[in-house]
């Protein structure tokens, strides 16, 4: 019995960490302390420094700012806060940043907004750093995320992200590297 349990523990561990629901952080058996305070810190930070309200973020988007969410593909497409403007919300997902510097560096000078799915995603903080990076100043994340515009009853749609950038050739994940894009 004790070794069922076990092994379903196992099972799920290894799904859940396969999927992205967990990071080496949450698993007891990382041992890198240190690492682990100094990563927590720095979030800490940016959540103090770099939050903006349901209404900050609004009256950004009035003003022109570019809101970027950091979710998967995949539940980008099934549901994402709808704007009337141009660019629409675009979709960089936290694990895929890299393959997006290029259509970003259009957006620059621009005032950013970053949303993920709620407080407990850290994918909008890991993109904040990278646009950061690579020269990015007015940056902001919504922290509620999805959670939080679902609640509020902000207007939402389904559907890829198709913008490609102020340029005139088609976007391509594979020829969008970050060797192309230094910081």
């Amino acid at each position: 019995m004790m070794r069922t349990s076990l092994i379903r523990i196992l099972v799920i561990v290894g799904v859940a960490a396969t999927a992205g629901f967990i990071r080496a952080r949450d698993l007891p058996w990382v041992t890198d302390v240190a690492a682990l305070e100094a990563e927590e810190e720095l979030h800490n930070t940016l959540r103090e420094g770099v939050g903006i309200s349901l209404e900050g973020m609004l009256e950004l988007v009035d003003q022109g700012a570019v809101v970027i969410d950091a979710r998967s593909r995949e539940e980008y497409e099934e549901g994402h806060l709808l704007l009337r403007c141009d660019p629409a919300v675009l979709n960089v997902p936290g694990d895929e940043i890299d393959k997006h510097v290029t259509r970003l560096m259009d957006l620059q000078g621009l005032p950013v907004v970053l949303y993920c799915t709620s407080y407990i995603c850290d994918y909008a903080e890991d993109l904040y750093i990278t646009l950061e990076e690579f020269g990015f100043t007015d940056i902001w994340i919504y922290f509620p995320g999805w959670e939080g515009i679902v609640e509020a009853g902000l207007e939402t749609t389904t559907g890829p992200d198709t913008w490609t950038g102020y340029y005139d050739e088609p976007y391509d994940d594979e020829a969008n590297t970050p060797s192309e894009v230094e910081p």
